[in-house]
């Protein structure tokens, strides 16, 4: 794989190639027919998953035999998302799968499909009518082809069996029980059956099924009587991983009078200024220039005047845009436009993303098939009310982050989405806020009317540098299947940043020279592997008929194949860490090996186990280099630690350590929707950001206590205390929250205290307190208090109080966390009962 898969990336590709596996097995056995499913959210990179499983599949894993001879039929339903998706696949594999494994069925005229290649199709290709078929549904013979598309499905099917693969992409959109031809199709090349043209179509071995929206896809594979396996991606780790942008911000006008042009101008100002954000970004971290895309949905009926005023406000508020700059993809006409006597270029959907020239694209539909555009940053929408869904789909094909990780430092505005809706009133925006959020594929925080609230000019600025450094978890941006991957990884980056010159070649040569020692400490064992390799024993046992004796007639030596040393040899290059078998193949040839010889040692040293020395020794390097360079990489920027520090990481814990980043901004929402209404919402003073000036309840800051009254009462009651100079609203997730890591069952989760707090000691100190108003009657609240008990004693340099604070009867009641022995004595406290007697027993009033 071109990219490093994320941890739950890692964790689906695992789980779908062990179905896969299963699925396989069930079926030469005794013809068992399964669904194998991958669900995932919306930027989750299903496509990405995908293809490692493809990766896993053709070349092997570690732990599982490579099937070169599979062949693949990827099915979608529509041609643009099949170019979309084999440019996906071709890129994130880097090569090792690439175009010419990869073949559109409509260019196949074979008796089967052949094994080793991936084909595409999508189901329009399928349709009654279609080219594709050698004989039409009218009985009349195609002279262009030989065997029809139908033919050479159900003949792979037959031939080669567990071999025959089917993904079915975006299968939730064809796997509903309203019968159409388009859903028929489909379920025909999954299910079998008659065919649209009237012959009968046998059901795939084996389906892979790759959705969003997984319901519908195993409700009809469990109809169809199949066996479901299925790989579900938590949305909650998507967001965590960087990879979905943190808030989409929906902005529209309370006025009765129409201001279209006026918020498409603020559009265009607002991508002007995304614009020059990233090229910012792009000088300080040296990451990809993004170049941020305006898209605008003009009205469905659009007049010719009216593209012109559109195209005017474009010009007039961003004069340097070239013509080129601005494009249109509207379904009629595929060509340029002429609007007055400006000219404006067309561009498919599916080469949005790559154009990046494109600064505003114009389109009238959802473009919501075969479009994904992770660099559209703006959306404007001039449909009606009524189309509210359409909106929120749209949105919701903008969350994706277009350098695949949460840009962390500079400005937030890079993690965001802004669609303007002029014409969306109130009950209108209410309307997309719940298309966005009943939308399972789609978890992003939502934010109504946002304020941008900077830092207060009131707060100590110490407080700043506090909170900046305060320590806090985060979980692990990549995880390494071997240490010598991550050792080559660490390699990388400690070269790029100047820290240790050719760092790879220097890596490659300590593993080298690691295994030639233990060459050289166990060449007597490796001496007797290899030649037992090289040898095949064949003994003879002769039984008499009809006799139950048997009798020992020799044993005899043969060679061992060429063909079964080079197998042996591919196991072995599996077995030894991420390329160091290959390496130590290299060194044995320049020291005059021959090259059958060097191969067959390096089996035998696979076969006794040298995986482990290899990886004790990279584990070895990666923390001299720690040792050596910490306190350099320390004083780097952000952006280089939080690349470097994870790879040379080598504890077992599924958290890492880090600390809060204090950010320059804090975009908070004002308005918040209760039914079918908006209302404000309630603002505090002294907080860390704030509302800027000339603007309504300059100085204060928004927080939505609406969930919990519990969370009022703390800020009222924290708000009066004379000594306090700054208070923080803790984000529930990202690098601007103090996270601290809980254990809950078998899973490592991360819990965000709600507030802190600043006060000033008297001595000019300041002193935080952590004050985390939360439900009691929750399965994991014992386990989030303990650990914020233990993060509270482990940092008592940082933290004065700690408190935990629930409802009994009509009171509130605190529990200090700093206590001796309180995380011992809450961590068992299971039930929302026993949890009140130790804040009966321990605990205070909260006033």
């Amino acid at each position: 794989m071109k990219f490093t898969l994320e941890d739950y990336q890692s964790t689906a590709v695992d789980k779908i190639l062990t179905s896969l596996a299963k699925a396989r097995a069930g079926y030469l056995e005794d013809g068992e027919l399964t669904a194998v499913g991958l669900t995932a959210p919306t930027g989750a990179g299903k496509t990405v998953i995908a293809t490692a499983v493809l990766e896993g599949l053709y070349l092997g894993t570690p732990t599982r035999e490579p099937n070169p001879d599979l062949t693949v039929l990827w099915v979608t339903d529509d041609r643009a998302l099949n170019a979309q998706t084999i440019d996906k696949i071709t890129k994130a594999s880097g090569g090792a799968i690439d175009v010419n494994r990869v073949r559109a069925l409509a260019e196949t005229d074979e008796r089967t499909l052949e094994s080793g290649y991936i084909y595409f199709v999508h189901i329009q290709a399928l349709q009654k009518n279609s080219t594709l078929h050698a004989v039409r549904a009218d009985g009349t013979s195609n002279d262009k082809r030989t065997f029809g598309a139908w033919d050479m499905i159900a003949n792979t099917v037959k031939d080669r069996g567990a071999d025959f693969l089917v993904i079915w992409d975006e299968a939730h959109r064809g796997s509903g029980t309203t019968k159409t031809e388009r859903k028929s199709i489909a379920g025909t090349i999954v299910n079998g059956g008659p065919t649209n043209i009237g012959t009968i179509q046998p059901p795939a071995p084996v389906v892979l099924g790759i959705s969003a929206t997984p319901d519908k896809f195993q409700a009809a594979m469990a109809a169809a009587g199949r066996t479901p396996r299925l790989a579900e991606v938590p949305p909650g780790d998507v967001r965590e991983s960087g990879l979905l942008k943190d808030r989409i911000l929906l902005r529209n006008i309370a006025e009765s009078q129409s201001a279209d042009n006026t918020m498409l101008g603020l559009a265009v100002k607002d991508l002007r200024a995304a614009d020059q954000a990233w090229k910012a970004h792009h000088e300080a971290t040296g990451d990809r220039l993004v170049e941020p895309l305006l898209v605008v949905q003009v009205e469905p009926k659009v007049t010719e005047s009216r593209l012109a005023e559109i195209l005017s406000v474009i010009e007039t508020t961003w004069p340097e845009l070239t013509d080129y700059a601005v494009a249109h993809a509207f379904g009629d006409p595929h060509g340029p436009l002429k609007v007055g006597d400006r000219h404006v270029r067309y561009l498919p959907p599916e080469a949005i993303a790559g154009d990046d020239k494109a600064k505003v694209v114009l389109f009238k539909s959802a473009l919501t098939t075969g479009w994904d555009c992770p660099r559209a940053e703006v959306l404007v929408s001039f449909q009606g009310k009524d189309s509210y869904t359409e909106i929120a789909q749209l949105i919701g094909r903008l969350v994706r982050t277009p350098l695949a990780k949460r840009v962390d430092g500079g400005d937030d505005r890079l993690n965001e989405v802004v669609a303007y809706l002029p014409g969306f009133k109130t009950e209108h925006v209410v309307r997309v806020v719940n298309a966005l959020t009943e939308d399972e594929t789609v978890k992003v925080e939502i934010m109504i009317t946002p304020e941008i609230c900077g830092r207060s000019t009131t707060v100590p600025g110490a407080l700043f540098d506090l909170l900046d450094t305060l320590p806090s978890f985060t979980r692990p941006k990549a995880t390494f299947p071997t240490r010598t991957a991550q050792l080559v990884r660490l390699a990388a980056a400690l070269n790029e940043h100047g820290l240790v010159s050719g760092a790879s070649a220097k890596a490659r040569k300590w593993v080298v020279d690691q295994m030639r020692a233990a060459d050289s400490q166990r060449q007597d064992e490796i001496d007797a592997q290899v030649k037992d390799i090289l040898a095949l024993t064949v003994s003879t046992t002769a039984v008499s008929y009809g006799a139950a004796i048997m009798l020992s007639v020799g044993e005899e030596e043969a060679a061992t194949s060429e063909r079964d040393l080079n197998a042996y040899f591919t196991r072995a290059e599996r077995l030894l860490p991420d390329g160091s078998g290959t390496w130590y193949f290299k060194d044995l040839c320049e020291r005059d090996y021959d090259e059958v010889d060097a191969s067959v040692r390096v089996t035998a040293m696979a076969q006794l186990g040298f995986k482990s020395l290899v990886e004790e020794q990279a584990a070895e390097l990666i923390e001299s280099w720690r040792d050596q360079h910490l306190a350099a990489v320390s004083r780097m920027p952000r952006t280089i630690r939080e690349l470097i520090e994870p790879l040379w990481y080598l504890g077992t814990s599924p958290m890492h350590p880090t600390t809060v980043e204090a950010r320059e901004v804090y975009p908070a929402s004002t308005e918040k929707i209760r039914s079918s209404a908006v209302v404000p919402i309630e603002t505090y003073p002294s907080h860390l950001y704030v509302i800027p000036a000339n603007r309504p309840n300059a100085g204060r800051f928004p927080v939505d206590t609406s969930v919990s009254s519990w969370e009022e009462a703390v800020l009222n009651a924290e708000l009066e205390a004379q000594t306090l100079v700054g208070w923080y609203r803790n984000p529930s997730s990202g690098r601007n929250a103090l996270a601290i890591p809980y254990e809950f069952g078998d899973k490592y989760l991360l819990m965000h205290p709600d507030f802190l707090f600043w006060h000033d000691d008297g001595d000019g100190d300041y002193v935080m307190d952590i004050v985390d108003p939360h439900r009691h009657d929750l399965a994991d609240t014992c386990a989030k208090w303990a650990a914020m008990a233990r993060y509270a004693q482990d940092h008592a340099d940082r933290v004065r109080r700690c408190f935990a604070v629930i409802k009994v009867g009509d009171k509130l009641r605190a529990l200090d966390l700093t206590a001796d022995g309180i995380a011992d004595r809450i961590s068992v406290a299971t039930n929302k009962s026993l949890i009140e007697k130790i804040f009966e027993a321990e605990g205070m009033d909260y006033q």
